[in-house]
Parts: structure tokens; sequence; C-alpha cells
């Protein structure tokens, strides 16, 4: 089975975390799963580091989604079983879900609901403030308010290209992580999302699975897994994401789709 895992990032600029995902891709899939690592490889906004991107709506709007459009539709032409929306981010869910006849799973729902499943209160922990509104949006987005006890940043405001060495020396970020985790904790936390993917592979890679009986959901491995399952309850069960909510284009407009995805 093939799931595309798709990025807001252009791996160019992120070597070790590309690396690190891969890794943990294989630790975490099931035998026979391959995860295809895609990121933001097209000529829209190459060069562009991710504050540039995620600090401005309209250069995020401009240059994410129709990365994102054309990744969908280029999974399902490769084969793909499932799709992972991989950032927090969730650029043009429900649009992705409509243009789909494969699952959809997105990272900020995906760990949300595994957190609901050990603990009442989540708290999310990010890497920098940019990322704060995004995350209130999904929350809003997945009806979760009521569940979410905080939004914490990790200490140093560290940008993700700075994160780059710390995959090589992860012990003195990790502390700041943890540091963060546990002034979630203090404000009522339960369980705890890295809400970030260079966070949660950081995190999972080392080891950071539970600070002071908290556990610290996987950011990373918990879409691949809901993804395997996604795939097994369409299989097994025939359930699909639902027309009602995400219906599909008409096969005119899919035409128009195509062309301006190939273009």
């Amino acid at each position: 089975m093939k799931i595309w895992y798709q990025s807001t990032l252009d791996f160019d600029h992120h070597p070790n975390y590309g690396k690190a995902l891969r890794n943990h891709f294989a630790r975490v899939a099931t035998p026979g799963t391959e995860v295809v690592l895609k990121g933001r490889d097209s000529d829209l906004g190459r060069g562009l580091m991710a504050p540039d991107v995620i600090g401005s709506p309209i250069v995020y709007h401009s240059i994410v989604a129709p990365v994102f459009v054309r990744a969908v539709m280029a999974a399902e032409k490769d084969g793909a079983k499932a799709f992972i929306v991989g950032s927090f981010s969730e650029p043009i869910l429900p649009e992705l879900r409509s243009l789909a006849t494969i699952p959809i799973v997105s990272m900020a729902e995906a760990t949300f609901l595994a957190a609901a499943s050990v603990a009442p209160a989540i708290g999310l922990v990010t890497l920098n403030p940019l990322v704060v509104p995004l995350l209130v949006k999904s929350i809003a987005l997945h009806k979760f308010k009521e569940r979410i006890s905080g939004i914490g940043v990790v200490p140093g405001n560290i940008a993700e290209h700075e994160l780059e060495g710390a995959f090589a020396k992860p012990r003195p970020y990790l502390e700041h992580l943890i540091a963060a985790v546990r002034e979630q904790i203090a404000k009522g936390a339960q369980a705890v999302i890295p809400a970030e993917g260079v966070l949660g592979v950081l995190a999972a890679e080392n080891g950071l699975n539970n600070v002071d009986g908290v556990p610290i959901i996987d950011a990373i491995g918990t879409p691949v897994l809901f993804a395997e399952f996604a795939v097994a309850l369409a299989e097994r069960t025939g359930v699909r994401q639902s027309r009602a909510a995400y219906p599909l284009p008409s096969p005119q407009a899919m035409k128009v789709l195509a062309g301006i995805a190939s273009s």
C-alpha cells in the first residue's frame, strides 16, 4: 500500500528533516506500507522559507494551496491509497476532500483524535507564534475548542531552518521542548501534541513520548497510522468521506482542474 505524505516545506532546505521523516515512516508504518514523502518542489515559492510563507495569508494561499491540489491529483494517478496533509496549517482541507476519491488524512485532526482517546484535556506546543493562529483555525474546524487546554510556543523563537542542526545534537532543543510541555501541563494539559512536523519528528525519534506521566502524541506516526486505518475502513466497510460534506466536482469541472494542475 502506498501513502502519499505531502509537506508544505521545500526539502532542499530541510534535508535532515526529510531524512528523519523517512526514517520514522519506516519505523511506524505496517510492513508492506510505503510512505512517499513529497515537499513543495514546484517553482511556486521556490527559495522562500517557512516564515515567508505562513507569515502572510495571501502568500500562503497563493503558494501552498495549488501545490496541494496538484499533489492530490498526482497521488491518485500514482496509485496512492491515502493522502496525508503533512502540516498543522491544514491547507484547504475540505477542498482537498471534495477533490479526492482516496482518504485525505489531516495531521492536526489525527493527532487531536489520538490525544482525545487518552486524555480529556489536550495541550499544544508549537514552534513559533506565527503558527498559533493556524492552530486556532484547525481547532475550530474540528470542533475541539472545549478539549484544548492551551497552546504554547517553545522558548527561543527558533525558525524551522535553524532546527536542521538539532537532528545531529537534539538534546539542547529537546530540553526547551520539554520545558514548553511542562508549561502546558501546569495549565491543565493531560496529553500534549508537538504541533509542528519538525517538533513531532524530533520528539518521536528521540523517544519523547511521556513527560511527568503525560502522553506526548507522535505527530508524525499518528497520521500514518490513521491513513492505514482510513484505507482499511474504506476497503473493509465501504466508509469513505461524505459526499454531503465534500461533494465531488462535476466531470466538466474536473477537466478544468486537471488543466490548471498540469499548467
